[in-house]
């Protein structure tokens, strides 16, 4: 078997943190000639991604498991035969020669149909700590592919290997590229995930104000919708020159004119300034139960490449002192910038795919 003879189904959604990487394994799939389609629910972010990226996507119905109490996790117990049982119907329709979950719960019920079926699977878990659907799935599948040591040994030691989260096609291609130079500021993105942060939108800036940066630093922030004014207002104020958004939608040009990102730590950001090779302030997520966005940091911090800060424990004073010294050190920042460059892995998308043409061919 070819790979040009391939048909690749990828299962999951949710969040942009599953969907980008698999966008991301669809590319490098794609490019090598092989038919790619996406398998996730209609109301979620992936139907709008999915085919924005250019692929086909089949929706099915699932109910999720975690979350929402008892009752949530009686219903989808409930409902979990008829989510595996529509999944094989459309699975013998597409006759796909391989599928991988990319995680959210929508993965569970396609894999687990693709196993009952004798379709070669996989999974990719993109976090350092392992998702539900993962967890569920993580014996069955012949292969997994994961971006930190730490969840290696959630998975049979045969069948794991670390690969790294995959990015997107525009970062890589950004990465290749020359740093675009600033021009006596230190220029720093501040983002808080797809919808925004509102503490981040309070945070920053108050901690920038209180570094007194207002002359050196241009800043690029990205804020929860409706609250632009106030942010550019608290900026101002500070005397910090600034742009103020709801959305980035080209993120590899906003890296490249970056010096210093101050973000949450998201699996797919962690990944991106890496490949990239940016140094980060992070402000996790902080209502995981497991820390998981903490933990996607903590490479990073242990390198020397971020500053991580707990939301509900931070003080402005101590986030100011953290940006003013990546501000006005620029040989630390410099060094942080390699360290986490040191960590990119730029060829995950190609090492998953990899690894998935051996299922597909019986070859592992």
């Amino acid at each position: 078997m070819s790979d040009h003879s391939l048909k690749i189904i990828l299962a999951g959604g949710g969040t942009g943190g599953h969907v980008i990487p698999a966008i991301a394994i669809a590319d490098e799939a794609a490019n090598r000639g092989n038919n790619v389609s996406f398998v996730g629910t209609s109301d979620k972010i992936e139907a709008r991604l999915v085919p924005g990226a250019g692929y086909k996507i089949d929706f099915i119905a699932v109910s999720p498991l975690a979350g929402g109490g008892v009752g949530r996790k009686i219903k989808g117990l409930a409902h979990a035969p008829v989510s595996v049982i529509s999944s094989m119907k459309l699975l013998k329709r597409l006759a796909p020669d391989a599928v991988i979950g990319v995680g959210g719960y929508v993965a569970g019920p396609v894999v687990l149909g693709a196993k009952l079926m004798g379709i070669p699977t996989a999974l990719l878990e993109q976090n350092a700590t392992v998702g539900l659907s993962n967890k569920i799935l993580a014996r069955l599948v012949r292969r997994a592919f994961v971006s930190y040591e730490s969840t290696m040994q959630a998975f049979p030691e045969k069948r794991v290997e670390l690969t790294g989260n995959p990015v997107k096609r525009s970062i890589l291609e950004a990465a290749g590229k020359p740093r675009v130079p600033g021009r006596g500021k230190v220029r720093v993105l501040v983002m808080g995930g797809s919808q925004g942060a509102l503490a981040i939108d309070s945070m920053i800036p108050q901690a920038i104000s209180a570094a007194r940066l207002g002359g050196e630093v241009q800043v690029l922030h990205q804020c929860s919708k409706g609250r632009a004014d106030k942010v550019k207002s608290e900026y101002a104020q500070a005397g910090v020159t600034v742009e103020v958004v709801d959305f980035i939608d080209d993120t590899a040009s906003a890296f490249l004119n970056t010096d210093l990102v101050v973000a949450r730590a998201g699996a797919t950001t962690v990944s991106e300034l890496t490949v990239m090779g940016l140094p980060a302030v992070f402000l996790p997520y902080p209502h995981h139960a497991d820390l998981q966005q903490e933990k996607n940091a903590a490479p990073m911090s242990a390198a020397g490449a971020a500053v991580i800060f707990r939301e509900k424990e931070t003080e402005p004073q101590e986030l100011a002192d953290a940006i003013a010294r990546f501000v006005r050190d620029s040989d630390y920042r410099q060094r942080a910038a390699k360290a986490s460059l040191d960590l990119g892995r730029p060829d995950a998308a190609r090492r998953v795919v990899d690894g998935l043409m051996k299922i597909a061919r019986g070859d592992a």
